[in-house]
């Protein structure tokens, strides 16, 4: 029931509901977030009875979910809610992180808020609505005490990307500063100072904090991953976190307990994405064993109601049961759910003795409702009567696969067609189905290189096929196979009863015990505790034991406990990562009897006490350490024999009878997994539901121990660990994962999330099935960290190679600060690391010491050719498309040549000494100039844009001047070349400049040159090598007042692990003595108009100063640290990278004079992207 208003003595129930799809630019639109709020709207509007009422429930979607609008649901509409009543949250949209205010530094050591993205949140003046402001509003809403439940289907950290595919829920980091005073409670004193005094949070698994008083949240994923989109039934786009949420809900009759909600949810998201596993939390624990909403939604009869609509146009039986009811569509006229008709007033212990009872089958499915036709029994049916309709089988749906390969793999795609078609005895195989979008798929078939490889979600699940390359007959009839066992696998996962089921979720409890670890001869040693179950929470996580120098994989026992009045039948189903399906944990592999409790206790039936869970040889071979089984217990009122199910990891069964025919008709149900015969029904009707629990198997990898004099050799030799003169530590391999329990989502710094083509983490192995892939090197036992030197470097061969402009970055998180440790390079066919620097260990579940993680980005030095091409001179076009730049480059010399006849007023850019002219040229269309009394691009000033790029490391200033002088001259820019020519030079890019203009007669060929950040007197630092890797530290760590856009933290870090390879001629002459200075010094006048940009962005001083010099300290250069105290407490004024009496000194003896432009509020990294740099730059060039 749906109210208004409250009633005196009912429960109510507020919803907020909140599901955005269309979001402004830039920010990605999703599609299934107002599906999710629509459906959750029709079940609890369907299901909400008895005692408790649904208040209006206040629904917000797209534009109207502003921050305004959410803010005031929980204001003025949840808070409402009384100490009976229920208070809902339930969001479904872009989860996100934005720059937390300096001081929640405390809470945040990444120094990002988690978020939730509103509809407006990304515009001026308005911000997402932070994770601490959600803490604020719920604690508004707690004030009455009404049960508060928040549901997110969303992620607010991810897994450090910001190339996020479609369809997945989180948005680009917010790199706005945000004030204090912007957030809700700013007003609010003692809830303020209650976060300012709060110590460091131990983060939730969600990445989210919330409030402390008592709350349960269901979220998406971890912090780690990603919240995806999924097509369910009718192809309609659904959170898949909210699709399996909702499923679960529809096909339990009553409520489910949280826990038990979640665990369903957990194991049906796992059969479709592997690295996506749902939360819950909740601060009072025995809250999860509550039911959903608190009983707010009753239980059904067993049966559905059958009745004869006679309306025009709807004429037909149909009942009283659809999609919220959990009645799946049908997969086809054969493949859909069975009906058994019974009289009006039957008991269900009286089904099974109806003979000939009427049969339908389910044709259509609607909402609330679902037609169906009458297959058997059709002349005992009265129109103008009601019946009873009880389900006796269902659909199974077939796995749909995409094939695919290029060309050169034209035979492996035809072959494995012909062997889908003949699957089934010359026929179209049963279990799958081809399709053509792969969107659609739920697996794909992959022809490459002779092999066929079985992905879902990107990443393969089996080993190749065959395994020796070569395309054959009966090749592709063995990769059809294993997808027709995983086929039967995925059927017995989501074999689901409806929601007509008499038996209770809550009436059998399956209980899973750590009875212990494997000993040293075989035996088990018993661990304390054993009497308490392992399930307390939605992920089950079984790790190995690390003892006496061995992994000893845990032994488990499984209780089965039956809460009810009644005698039941069940058995636990093992679905194993291999695709087997095996009933291991009784003695009786058909069901297990349940006698009903007691007045004294349940009743209770133990398993075998030494089962054993470990991760196959085979598996662990191939580096994987983690491997997942989904537990599907089984519960009917009737024998079943759960046997039916079991099959050999990717072998297909043997085919004809599996055993003798069943009178049941979950039996019946559970052998067309395999035969898929046409369907009938049972002579003995079951009652019967299920549940699921994953549990993920985890054995770390040993640990090598390294010594002077001796190399570890990791993963059968693919790494090698060098022999270090003093270090001595165990090393081993680790994933991202396992380091999070320890260190949270500290990973690597946000601003070196992967960005296709710029970053992306590195592995030592591929992630497969549910592993997520061997990426981090963990240290223990270290003896002493400062032993690690750029002189005396710990170094690790790696047996892969990397591609042309390739860098690998080692980045390792110590508690405060995100830290380069060096870098790595290829090295004949290898690629070799150095580690110039270790951090202080952090805390490790695996050593009371701790560990030291360390973990890889591969970065991409994006170049404009080839190293033979360089340099380039090239014509540039810059095209903005939904908030992204994008520079379409043409560097054939004729074709520029051409551009340049025809052009009159043409614009040069020249890049420093980091980074490329990418990076700058955006500018032309970013910056502003008044033409005509309006405002336009600085591009509409200019017919032509041309930009250089040269290589600054082994080339001298002097050197790159006069090629550039050379390629002008090819392409009609000589000398008297009769057209206007500007340059726009960036630091050493207006040396470059300066030199041709005062030295190689460039005087003849420039009209105007604008330097911006040049040092025309010289560099601070003692080399250029310490500039840009302490500027790539504070970038990392986000110091204050830097905000730098991701591909200049890139070029940075490119930058600082070229100099491993170069040789770095030129950059000694940025030295104030160096030759090159004092040759400048002395130049003639050239008479050309220069004009000169300085920011003034000195950092400043920091709340504490001793942060800074903390930072500074762990890089063990004291001559880098002097500069960084003259820059930052100097009080000199610089633009971070030089000072500014260097950026300005130009003589002033020059006819015209140097203009020197107000300094610019932007630093030496931000000229091109500020909104200071850049109108700065239009005035320069268009006074």
């Amino acid at each position: 029931m749906v109210s208004n208003s409250a009633k005196v003595g009912t429960r109510n129930l507020y919803a907020l509901l909140v599901g955005i799809d269309n979001y402004p630019q830039p920010i990605k639109s999703l599609k299934g977030c107002v599906n999710d709020i629509t459906a959750i709207q029709a079940y609890l509007k369907n299901q909400i009875a008895g005692e408790w009422q649904l208040r209006e429930p206040r629904i917000l979607t797209n534009e109207q979910a502003t921050r305004a609008a959410i803010i005031d649901g929980f204001q003025n509409y949840l808070c409402q809610a009384g100490s009976e009543d229920i208070a809902l949250f339930y969001y479904s949209g872009h989860g996100g992180q934005e720059k937390a205010p300096e001081e929640f530094w405390h809470l945040e050591p990444d120094r990002l808020d988690e978020t939730l993205v509103c509809y407006d949140s990304r515009t001026p003046g308005n911000y997402d609505l932070a994770d601490k402001e959600l803490r604020y509003l719920l604690f508004q809403v707690a004030k009455k005490n009404p049960r508060v439940i928040v549901i997110l289907d969303s992620c607010h950290s991810g897994s450090g990307t910001r190339d996020i595919p479609q369809g997945v829920r989180l948005a680009p980091e917010d790199t706005r500063d945000r004030p204090l005073s912007s957030f809700i409670f700013a007003e609010d004193a003692s809830f303020t100072n209650l976060l300012l005094t709060a110590s460091a949070v131990n983060k939730k698994k969600t990445g989210l904090e919330l409030p402390k008083g008592r709350h349960i949240l269901l979220a998406a994923c971890r912090d780690d991953q990603y919240a995806k989109e999924y097509q369910g039934d009718d192809n309609q786009t659904r959170g898949a976190f909210s699709y399996f949420f909702l499923k679960s809900l529809e096909q339990t009759n009553g409520s489910l307990s949280y826990l038990d909600l979640a665990r369903n949810i957990e194991a049906l998201v796992k059969g479709k994405f592997s690295d996506q596993v749902p939360q819950l939390e909740a601060t009072n624990p025995e809250d999860l064993k509550a039911s959903f909403l608190g009983g707010a939604i009753p239980e059904r009869p067993f049966y559905f109601t059958l009745r004869y609509n006679t309306r025009p146009n709807e004429q037909g039986w149909e009942i009283d049961a659809g999609v919220i009811h959990g009645i799946p569509k049908p997969v086809s006229a054969d493949e859909t759910t069975l009906l058994t008709i019974f009289p009006v007033g039957i008991t269900s212990e009286q089904l099974s003795q109806v003979l000939n009872a009427p049969e339908a089958r389910v044709t259509q499915v609607l909402t609330q409702k679902s037609k169906v036709e009458i297959i058997q029994g059709q002349e005992r049916l009265d129109e103008n009567k009601s019946y009873w309709a009880v389900v006796t089988s269902l659909p199974l749906k077939p796995l749909k696969v995409y094939i695919q390969g290029n060309l050169t793999e034209e035979i492996g795609i035809v072959l494995a067609k012909k062997a889908l078609e003949k699957a089934n005895s010359g026929q179209n195989s049963l279990y799958l189905k081809q399709v053509e979008n792969p969107a659609d798929a739920d697996f794909k078939l992959v022809a490459l290189n002779g092999q066929y490889w079985i992905n879902q979600d990107e990443r393969p699940v089996v080993a190749p096929i065959p395994k020796q390359r070569g395309y054959s007959e009966n090749a592709a009839k063995e990769a059809i196979e294993a997808l027709e066992a995983i086929a039967r696998w995925h059927n017995i996962l989501n074999l689901k009863s409806p929601q007509s089921s008499e038996i209770k979720a809550s009436d059998v409890e399956m209980q899973i015990h750590l009875i212990g670890y494997e000993g040293k001869d075989g035996e088990i040693k018993p661990v304390q505790d054993s009497d308490k179950s392992l399930i307390t929470d939605s992920e089950l996580r079984l790790e190995y034991k690390y003892e006496d120098g061995e992994w000893r994989k845990p032994f488990i026992q499984v209780k089965l406990l039956n809460h009810s009045n009644q005698k039941l039948y069940a058995n636990v189903i093992d679905l194993a990562e291999d695709y087997s399906v095996a009933v291991p944990f009784f003695d009786e592999r058909s069901s297990v009897v349940l006698p009903a409790q007691t007045a004294e206790s349940a009743g209770i039936v133990e398993g075998f006490d030494d089962i054993s869970f470990s991760i196959p040889d085979e598996f662990l071979e191939q580096g994987i350490t983690e491997y997942k089984d989904i537990l599907k217990l089984i519960v009917s009122k009737t024998d079943f024999n759960a046997s039916l199910l079991e099959q050999e990891g990717l072998k297909p069964p043997i085919r004809g009878t599996r055993g003798t025919e069943s009178e049941s008709s979950l039996d019946r149900l559970m052998n067309r997994v395999y035969s898929r015969n046409a369907a009938r029904a049972g002579k003995k009707i079951d009652d019967w539901i299920t549940k699921e629990v994953a549990i993920t198997i985890v054995k770390p990898r040993d640990a090598e121990q390294l010594q002077p004099g001796k190399s570890a050799k990791l993963l059968n030799g693919l790494i090698e660990v060098q022999p270090h003169p003093s270090l001595q530590a165990q090393v081993t391999l680790t994933t991202v994962s396992q380091t999070t329990r320890d260190i949270g989502n500290l990973i690597a710094p946000p601003i070196l999330w992967d960005e296709q083509g710029v970053i992306e983490s590195f592995q030592f192995t591929n992630s497969r099935g549910s592993s997520p892939g061997l990426s981090g090197v963990e240290l223990f036992a270290v003896n002493d960290v400062n032993s690690v030197t750029k002189e005396a470097p710990l170094t690790l061969l790696l047996n892969q190679t990397l591609e042309e402009g390739e860098y690998l970055l080692p980045v390792s998180y110590d508690g405060e600060f995100f830290l380069p440790l060096g870098g790595g390079v290829n090295k004949g066919k290898q690629i070799e690391i150095k580690l110039e620097r270790l951090p202080q260990p952090t805390t490790s579940s695996r050593s009371l010491m701790g560990s030291i993680k360390i973990f890889f980005k591969k970065l991409r030095s994006q170049k404009l050719g080839n190293s033979y091409e360089y340099p380039i001179l090239a014509a540039a076009e810059v095209k903005q498309t939904e908030n992204q730049t994008e520079v379409i480059y043409e560097k054939d010399p004729q074709a520029v040549k051409n551009l340049v006849a025809n052009a009159q007023k043409i614009v040069l850019y020249i890049h420093g000494i980091i980074g490329d002219t990418a990076s700058m040229v955006g500018s032309i269309q970013q910056a502003k100039v008044e033409l005509n009394g309006q405002l336009h691009p600085l591009r509409e000033a200019y017919d032509l844009v041309l930009t250089f790029d040269y290589e600054n490391l082994d080339t001298t200033i002097e050197e790159n001047a006069r090629s550039l002088k050379q390629r002008l001259e090819s392409v009609g820019l000589g000398a008297n070349h009769g057209k206007q020519l500007h340059i726009v030079a960036h630091s050493m890019g207006g040396l470059v400049s300066r030199w041709l203009i005062e030295r190689e007669g460039g005087n003849q060929i420039v009209q105007h040159l604008v330097m911006l950040g040049t040092p025309n007197a010289g560099s601070p630092w003692p080399a250029v090598q310490d500039m840009t890797f302490t500027l790539l530290v504070w970038g990392l760590n986000q110091l204050p007042e830097i905000v730098w856009p991701a591909k200049v933290v890139v070029d940075l870090a490119a930058k600082s692990l070229e100099f491993l390879e170069a040789h770095d001629n030129a950059l000694d002459q940025m030295q104030p003595d160096s030759e090159f200075f004092r040759a400048i010094a002395n130049n003639p006048d050239p008479q050309v108009p220069y004009t000169i940009i300085a920011g003034d962005r000195s950092l400043p001083t920091l709340q504490s100063p001793d942060r800074l010099r903390r930072l500074m300290a762990k890089l063990l250069n004291p001559g880098v640290n002097q500069v960084v105290d003259d820059l930052v407490f100097g009080g000199e004024p610089n633009d971070i990278a030089v000072r500014l009496t260097s950026i300005k000194s130009v003589s002033g003896d020059r006819t015209p004079q140097p203009k020197v432009l107000p300094n610019v509020a932007c630093d030496h990294l931000t000229y091109f992207t500020t909104a200071a740099g850049l109108k700065a730059l239009a005035d320069a060039l268009h006074p």
